[in-house]
């Protein structure tokens, strides 16, 4: 059976499509060596994959508008190679598959109904249209792939979806070397770190004040805010903070907020061995895979009272309401003035953490494509 899957988020390495698109064909790899892979993106990528998968390179037309390229690749020349390579089956790694049907079974994974619910992503005609389209191409997919049940559910509310023609597959952690890799950080004391995006459903602005006014005036402990250099957030660090007040008010924090750079893989794995816990207080997610990381390094976690959060951590959490600076500061707080709590999510991270890997992902997924052979 020849599979073919748009991989074009494999040139994006720090996104989350493109730890997924990375870590599922690593995975594949490993368990199947029956089927045939063809992996379309528009720039060669180095992989280390067996004989069996095949990485094809599809330039994109040299359209002035970025976001026509991306369009016209997807909908365009992907069908097209597909076709010429006698593909069997076609995954679609996100919500990108054309409109018209390929005559062979899609399949389409969806991480999230982000683009289709929250303003913020609405606010741009050409996103509009794009996810307008892509909306009405999911009701083409003959079976589509999402991450948790929350996204199940969502799914469902905005299109016409029967439960036979859907699979919740879980994600599971990257796949690291045994090698350390500290980044190329000065840490002088202990951390709490963040990792994910910055769009405005991350809730970062709230995060970083809320560690400003409750934490770092009362304990020795920074707050590492991975990926976030060169994405405007200094405004949000206060006079208070940064020691910029009348020298009648010495006022000297105890910890720091610490930008840093995208992180290699075992950057950071290096960097979530040493936390003191994750802090994620984002509003909306669809799975929520920083969770799922920091669990597989026992890590306790202190993240948003949303629903999706229950699911992913199976309750193994400690969650506080991200509605405001303070009640985040509090929660925080609270976290670190318990001990004994402390020590339990911890262990309940490790407990929860062997429900996800990626061989697992992997097998479920091979499941869907043999329901098509």
């Amino acid at each position: 059976m020849k599979i073919g899957i748009n991989a074009r988020f494999l040139a994006h390495p720090y996104t989350g499509i493109g730890q997924y698109t990375y870590n599922l064909l690593q995975a594949l790899g490993k368990i199947d060596k029956d089927n045939e892979y063809f992996l379309f993106t528009p720039k060669l990528v180095d992989l280390q994959l067996p004989p069996n998968f095949h990485q094809t390179r599809l330039p994109e037309k040299e359209y002035k508008s970025a976001s026509l390229r991306k369009a016209h690749w997807e909908h365009v020349l992907v069908p097209q190679e597909m076709k010429k390579h006698g593909i069997n089956i076609a995954h679609f790694l996100y919500p990108a598959n054309p409109r018209k049907k390929l005559g062979i079974p899609t399949v389409v994974t969806v991480h999230d109904v982000i683009p289709w619910v929250l303003s913020e992503y609405k606010k741009k005609m050409r996103s509009r249209i794009y996810n307008t389209y892509a909306k009405s191409a999911l009701k083409k997919a003959d079976h589509i792939i999402t991450v948790s049940n929350f996204s199940k559910n969502e799914l469902q509310k905005l299109i016409k979806i029967e439960d036979k023609d859907m699979s919740v597959i879980h994600l599971a952690p990257p796949f690291t070397t045994t090698s350390n890799m500290p980044p190329n950080l000065h840490l002088r004391r202990d951390y709490l770190i963040y990792v994910g995006g910055y769009d405005d459903r991350k809730n970062i602005p709230a995060l970083m004040l809320a560690y400003q006014k409750f934490i770092a005036n009362y304990y020795p402990l920074d707050l590492i805010l991975v990926g976030a250099q060169d994405r405007d957030l200094e405004e949000y660090l206060t006079d208070e903070f940064c020691e910029r007040v009348a020298n009648t008010i010495p006022i000297k924090p105890k910890g720091h907020i610490v930008f840093t750079p995208n992180l290699l893989p075992d950057e950071l794995n290096c960097l979530y061995k040493q936390a003191k816990a994750l802090i994620h207080v984002s509003k909306y997610e669809g799975f929520n895979l920083p969770l799922v990381e920091a669990m597989s390094h026992n890590l306790p976690i202190v993240c948003a009272d949303i629903p999706v959060n229950h699911e992913v951590t199976d309750e193994s959490a400690f969650f506080i309401d991200p509605s405001s600076v303070d009640s985040i500061g509090i929660g925080i707080h609270e976290f670190l003035n318990n001990k004994k709590l402390q020590k339990e999510l911890a262990e309940k991270s490790e407990k929860r953490s062997k429900d996800f890997s990626w061989e697992k992902t992997a097998e479920e997924t091979l499941y869907v494509y043999n329901l098509f052979s």
